[in-house]
């Protein structure tokens, strides 16, 4: 009797990791939206005192807008000239995202969270259209937010999340032809505001998801230096563009399984009104 039960839930295993396997993808195929975050179940089962460590990871494309910008020029270091840049458009911008974070529980069933980690991007031949390619180093990335249960009944949960984060990226935009390479800088903030459910479908596995709200802020810098034979000096431009994006609204879907009795694996899908997401993160007590 008990093998039996341990091959049913292997196979049901299985069915979760093929159903991972098949989001990660399906995310990937589509068009992803830019810098989101995995969320998780939009409910803490933590209770008072208690805490968890978490490691999440996030992969993101998208095309986003450049909007009010400026740009200053120096002639060997004096002020030369300026004026208002063009709108652009980023197009294929990647990052990806590395997360360790630590949750507490400051009431029952509403948690705390921190998590820092790392980030890196790439995008090309889109800022200048001139064959250039931008690869970052790898930067820093935090956010912090709370998760509470708001409602149980039996094994429906609800309950909400807020959480905001903060990445940054530079590296050096190069193309062929170019004299030098162009260094780039890119900041974002952004906030995410989830309402949902979370299912017990199994002992071993939930299912959760609801609507969220998604809002991203920063700035975008170029900077070059390169020698002009026409003024005869060395000039340097800087540009310089606004990120803001959002409100976004859309949803989120996705499946928690447990691995043990104190940890668990989460693969889950965000969708908003013109992009989607993937994430996926392992937590365990502690």
């Amino acid at each position: 009797m008990k093998r039996g039960i341990n091959t049913a839930r292997t196979r049901h295993v299985r069915k979760i990791c093929y159903l991972a396997l098949a989001l990660v993808m399906a995310g990937l195929g589509g068009e992803i939206a830019f810098a989101l975050d995995p969320m998780g179940p939009p409910a803490s089962a933590l209770q008072q005192g208690e805490y968890k460590a978490m490691l999440d990871y996030s992969f993101s494309q998208m095309d986003f807008d450049l909007a009010d910008g400026k740009w200053t020029e120096l002639l060997d270091g004096v002020f030369y000239d300026s004026g208002q840049a063009v709108d652009l458009v980023i197009k294929d911008f990647e990052t990806h995202r590395a997360y360790a974070g630590l949750g507490y529980g400051i009431f029952d069933n509403w948690e705390v969270f921190l998590r820092a980690g790392g980030a890196k991007a790439t995008f090309g031949d889109s800022l200048w259209e001139d064959g250039e390619d931008f690869d970052s180093n790898i930067d820093f990335a935090a956010g912090a937010g709370i998760r509470a249960t708001f409602f149980e009944a039996g094994d429906l949960l609800l309950g909400g999340l807020l959480q905001g984060s903060y990445s940054e990226f530079d590296g050096e935009l190069d193309a062929p032809g170019w004299p030098s390479s162009d260094f780039v800088e890119v900041k974002i903030m952004e906030a995410q505001l989830a309402l949902g459910a979370t299912y017990r479908w199994t002992d071993w596995l939930s299912v959760y998801g609801g609507p969220f709200a998604h809002v991203v802020r920063g700035d975008f810098d170029d900077t070059f230096t390169f020698y002009n034979d026409e003024v005869g000096g060395l000039v340097q431009s800087h540009f310089y563009w606004y990120i803001d994006e959002g409100p976004n609204y859309g949803a989120y879907l996705g499946a928690l399984m447990a691995l043990g009795r104190s940890s668990a694996f989460n693969v889950e899908l965000q969708f908003t009104s013109d992009a989607n997401a993937i994430g996926m993160g392992l937590m365990w007590r502690i």
